[in-house]
Formats: structure tokens, sequence, C-alpha cells
């Protein structure tokens, strides 16, 4: 009967629309910031499935506990890198903060929570290692990413057999302890290292 056809129609209606809801409702899993491997499962599921980076812990002054999660872009429009500062709220996951889209790749490089002096909480380091490095030598490009400041230090190590190595620190980083950072693990491997006032390109 055509009653009967609308009612099983109606019926698996209402059952898709609990099945898709439950999907939608499922819940963040109690947070083990520590937890790196939690860390980068949660935020592939619940914030972008592209995250190939994640951190939990204290980034700024708050104290309280966050995620920082980094993503790789790599289509016509957009390449390079982005840092994203994620926190929990009502099961979904708020951004803080995010930084532009930066030089990098997280292919061969290096990427990790660092802490100063001078402040309560951790920044994030990234170092490109050998992904710009050629045969006969290249470069090396590093970040020190403070949430708490929502600032971004750089460096860029220059080692090409036409110039001396050679490291560029961005202005902006005034901070005497992250300057030495960036010196003494470049010199480490090129003890004739010296520090220049504008960046370096290479052609």
């Amino acid at each position: 009967m055509l009653s009967d056809k609308i009612l099983r129609i109606f019926f698996a209606f209402i059952l898709i629309m609990l099945i898709s809801c439950s999907d939608k409702s499922e819940k963040v899993p109690a947070l083990n910031y520590e937890d790196k491997k939690q860390m980068l499962e949660i935020t592939k599921k619940f914030f972008d499935e592209n995250t190939t980076q994640a951190f939990g812990g204290v980034f700024d002054e708050t104290g309280r506990e966050t995620i920082i999660a980094g993503i790789e872009k790599n289509d016509k429009s957009e390449w390079g890198i982005k840092f994203y500062q994620l926190r929990l709220v009502d099961n979904e996951f708020e951004i803080i903060f995010e930084t532009k889209l930066l030089e990098g790749s997280f292919k061969e490089s290096l990427v990790d929570k660092i802490k100063f002096p001078m402040r309560d909480y951790e920044l994030i380091y990234y170092n490109s290692q050998g992904y710009f490095m050629g045969s006969g030598g290249g470069e090396v490009i590093s970040y020190i990413i403070d949430f708490g400041k929502k600032d971004i230090y750089y460096a860029h190590l220059v080692a090409d057999p036409v110039i001396p190595p050679s490291l560029f620190i961005s202005k902006n980083t005034q901070d005497k302890y992250i300057r030495e950072f960036f010196y003494t693990y470049f010199k480490k491997d090129y003890p004739k290292l010296r520090l220049v006032d504008e960046d370096i390109t290479l052609d």
C-alpha cells in the first residue's frame, strides 16, 4: 500500500539523519597533551586530515594547554608550511592563532618543542635540515615560533661553494638566547660561519 511505502521512506530518512548526527557529534576523547601520537591522530581526525605535525603543551602565558598543528600546503595557489594553535571548545577545535604561510617543507625536516629562559611556556622549533641542500651545498631555513607573543623568529643559513657559510637572523630576533641558539646550532657544522645583516637569495 502507498501508506506503507511512505512509512518506509520516512523511517529510512530518520535512520540516515540519526547516523549523520551521531558522526558529527562524535566526542573528542580525553586529551593527553604529552602524547605526541595521540595529538597527531586527534588533530587529523577532528581538525584537518592534512596535519603532519602536532604537539600538545602550554604555548602562551595563559598557562592553558593547547595543540600546535603543522600543515604543509602544496598546490598551485600555495606552497609552504603553516602552524595553527588550537584550543578545544565544546567538542570542536578553535584556532587561537595561525602563522602566515612559511617557506619550507616537513619532508626531511626537524620540528619539535623548545624552551627558553624568561618564558613560562614552550615554543616551536622548525629546521628544514637537508630539504634545501643540494650536492654542492645549499641552504637551511629555521624558525622559532612564539605563540605567546605571536612572533616568528627566522634564521637562514647559506652554505654555497661561491660564498663563505653565512647566517642571516631576522631583525625581530632580539632575544639573546634565541639568537645564540641559532648561531651555535649552525656554528657546530660550519666553524667559519659569519653573520650577515641582509638575507641572501641564491640564484
